[in-house]
This record gives structure tokens, C-alpha cells and sequence, in this order.
């Protein structure tokens, strides 16, 4: 580790500022402290055995451990519109300003969408607590800088019995080199809501690092859907650690999709917490060039009959690179569980390379469990019988890869199932340009 990175992380936490609740404060500077304190990750365990740790370690500290969230000022700034097609708006600007949009319509249903610093001040009751609870300081090294440091972010609070037929939609943007995100769910029982969580930019900050972390409680019997799609640059370092927690009868439905970013690494989880809980994952991710994806699931199951379903489909080309490892864990009371998981990749070049590990920890008996992985290039055969039907060698290929992703994109609901279809063939039109052109 070089000097520099020494010198911040001895360095001690700043004073408490004026606008910050006290309770938030402790927290922040307990968790630089185990920043401090917490070793390197292993490159050895399994979760850093495929990705660099040092490829997210931000040299200068200093200037990010003096700042804070700004709150936003509605007045004096043009806010973007929010289209129809969303309950809610939130986006950050790259000089950290964090705005959330809601239809009044939600508003009067005592939903509340706002700035995370805000809410930590306005609503205790949502925050102290929760904030920090699923991902704290003692997660890992990478969490808990987030958590001493985030400084743009948002509440999304929804009551007991609320159907929110549109969905709310954050548009997470860079903060410059360092950008430090952080975002808590809270969902009350019975209720419906989707949430698209959609980290892009068309600025292109080379070595830029981005570490956001996620939280989500979702109560009783409700429907969550979360999508988070990652399309930064190829020139910037992306880490994203999320956890969701589902109660009794919920279900949960969680999207991820990589699609930027030169090196991006995503731990994910959701924690079945609730008798005949439900989670189901799909994932995807399109690799160019000589892009690196590392993805790690969690689903634990804590309560009886719960069920869980991944499936995750990759497509590599050039020289991408991906890594996947996927945990089942079903705890020793929770009896008469479901799970599957499945991992499909798709090697378009010779320099690509894919890596798969399913990893089980089941401590009863009365379950049942599969998983499964595949990796190769397209069978030859497939694009000569198309070519024999007079389609072109590369149209083929592309309905080929179109049919290998379909059934991912078939398994979710509409909405979400058009939107990532539609970015993943943007990405793949894109990176099927000929040697010279932009990508």
C-alpha cells in the first residue's frame, strides 16, 4: 500500500458538522475506524479471488472525509423533467447535489422520496436503525468506507398497503473521481413497487472509482422489484454491494445488469427472512474489449418453505473477461426450502474467459437444491444453418446471441423486460461496430 493511502487512513475523523444528527455522526466515524482497522480483502477467499481489491482503493482520502452531502436547494435550480412513464424522479448531479421528484398523487399516500442526508435528519424513524444495518462497518472493507463517507444518496419510504403501478427510477451519476453512493429502501407490508436504480454517465473519468451500497427491507406480503443496470464508462472501477431483506410471504424479483465500467464487481444478496418468502434473481452481462465482471449472489434462507431462483446469462466478446460465484445458504431451522440457480455464458472470442462456482451451505436435510453452469462459443452449425437460410453471418450471430439471452429477458415483467432488453442490444449493436470506430 503506498504512502499516501497510509497517511489518510491514519488520519482522524472529522468534527461533527452543525447539520448532522449526532446518531449519524457516531456511526460515520465508528465506521471510518473499521475502515481503518480492517485488513486488505484476501485475494485468496472467494469473493476477491477473480478481482484486484486494489483496483478500488481512492488515494486521497482527505477531501472526501471533510465532505457532506449537499442538501438540495429546489429554488434556485431547474430541476430535469420526469417523464410519465415514472412515479418518481431522483438524480445526482457530479457536484453532488442529490434531487428527488414524486407525483403528488404519492405524496398524499404519505410516501416519501428524498435525499438520504435530509432523511437522516427529518425522518430518525425511517434511518437511525436501518441505515446501516444489513451492510455495517464490519461487512468488509469497501463497506465500510461508504458508510463513513457516502455523500449523495436517497430514502425511498413506502407505508403498508400501497400499489405503486409505476415505477421509481434514480439515475445514480458520478461525483467526479470518488463518487460514494449509498441508498435505503424501506417497505412497509402488502405493498407493490418497482425501483430502477441506473447507474450511467456519458462523462469518461479514466480510473474514476464509484463505491454505492444498497439497502432494502421489504415487509409481509409485499412485491419488490428492483433493477439495477451499471453502464458507466470503460475507463472507471465500479463496486456495488447489495442486500435485501424480505418478510413473511413477500416476494422479492431483483435484476442486475453490467453492462460498463473497465473492471465492475457486484455483491449482491437478498435474505429470506419470512415464512414462504420468495426471491428470484436474473442478471446479465454484455463484455467488450478487455472489460472484467466479478458478480457474487447470496440467497440465505432463514425461514421454512422459503424459495429462490438465479438466473444469470453472460455474453463475452474480444478480450472480456467475467467471474461468477453464487451462495445457497438454507440455515438449520428453516426446513422444506427451494432453491436453484443456474449461470449461462456465452464466449464470442477465443480471448474471453468465463468463470462459474456454484457454493452450497445447507445445514438440514429437508430441502431441495440444484444448480447448474455452462460456458462455450456459438456452435458453428447454428450460424451455418442460418447462413444456408440466406441471413448474413453477422445478423446471424446476433440472432443467436438475442435467442441465448431471450429467456432471462422473458422472465421478467414487461416493463422491466423491454427496458433491459433494449440496453442490452444498444450495447451489443454498439461493440459489433468494425476496429476504429467508437464503442
Amino acid at each position: 500500500m503506498n504512502t499516501i493511502t497510509l497517511i489518510n487512513e491514519k488520519a482522524a475523523f472529522r468534527e461533527i458538522n452543525k447539520l448532522e444528527p449526532e446518531w449519524l455522526y457516531r456511526l460515520r466515524k465508528r465506521s471510518w475506524e473499521a475502515y481503518n482497522d480492517a485488513d486488505m480483502p484476501d485475494k485468496v477467499s472467494h469473493l476477491w479471488r477473480y478481482t484486484d481489491p486494489a483496483d478500488f482503493i481512492v488515494k486521497d482520502l482527505d477531501p472526501l472525509r471533510e465532505t457532506l452531502p449537499l442538501l438540495p436547494d429546489y429554488q434556485f435550480v431547474d430541476l430535469r423533467q420526469m417523464q410519465t412513464i415514472h412515479s418518481a424522479f431522483g438524480y445526482n448531479t457530479s457536484g453532488r447535489e442529490t434531487y428527488a421528484q414524486i407525483t403528488p398523487e404519492l405524496a398524499e399516500k404519505g410516501i416519501i422520496f428524498k435525499e438520504l442526508f435530509s432523511a437522516t435528519r427529518d425522518n430518525p424513524k425511517l434511518t437511525e436503525g436501518l441505515l446501516g444495518s444489513l451492510i455495517d462497518e464490519n461487512f468488509g472493507k469497501f463497506e465500510a468506507l461508504n458508510l463513513a463517507l457516502w455523500n449523495t444518496g436517497f430514502l425511498v419510504y413506502i407505508p403498508d398497503n400501497s400499489v405503486i403501478e409505476k415505477p421509481i427510477y434514480l439515475h445514480r451519476h458520478p461525483t467526479g473521481m470518488s463518487t460514494i453512493a449509498r441508498l435505503l429502501v424501506v417497505i412497509g407490508k402488502n405493498v407493490e413497487a418497482t425501483i430502477i436504480d441506473d447507474y450511467s454517465c456519458h462523462c469518461r473519468h479514466q480510473g474514476a472509482i464509484a463505491n454505492s451500497v444498497v439497502e432494502i427491507f421489504a415487509g409481509d406480503y409485499s412485491k419488490m422489484r428492483y433493477v439495477n443496470i451499471q453502464r458507466f464508462s470503460d475507463g472507471s472501477h465500479t463496486l456495488i454491494t447489495q442486500r435485501a431483506q424480505i418478510g413473511e410471504g413477500a416476494k422479492a424479483f431483483s435484476v442486475f445488469g453490467s453492462l460498463g465500467s473497465g473492471i465492475s464487481k457486484i455483491n449482491s444478496g437478498t435474505i429470506l427472512n419470512g415464512r414462504r418468502a420468495e426471491s428470484r434473481m436474473s442478471g446479465f452481462m454484455l463484455g467488450a474489449g478487455a472489460q472484467h465482471f466479478d458478480l457474487h449472489t447470496t440467497h440465505h434462507h432463514k425461514s421454512d418453505e422459503t424459495f429462490s431462483n438465479l438466473d444469470f446469462r453472460v455474453v463475452l466478446k474480444d478480450k472480456a473477461q467475467s467471474a461468477y460465484t453464487g451462495l445457497i445458504r438454507i440455515e438449520k431451522n428453516a426446513r422444506n426450502c427451494e432453491a436453484y440457480q443456474e449461470n449461462r455464458n456465452l464466449l464470442l472470442d477465443k480471448g474471453t474467459r468465463a468463470e462459474s462456482i456454484p457454493e452450497l451451505e445447507i445445514l438440514n436435510d429437508e430441502v431441495h437444491c440444484t444448480h447448474g453452469a455452462t460456458m462455450g462459443p456459438i456452435d458453428p452449425e447454428m450460424i451455418y444453418y442460418l447462413q444456408s437460410r440466406g441471413i448474413p453471418e453477422n445478423k446471424a450471430e446476433q440472432m443467436i446471441i438475442e435467442g441465448f439471452m431471450e429467456p432471462t429477458f422473458g422472465r421478467m415483467p414487461e416493463s422491466i423486460g423491454t427496458l433491459t432488453k433494449e440496453l442490452f442490444s444498444q450495447k451489443l449493436s454498439a461493440s459489433r461496430q468494425p476496429d476504429g470506430e467508437a464503442r
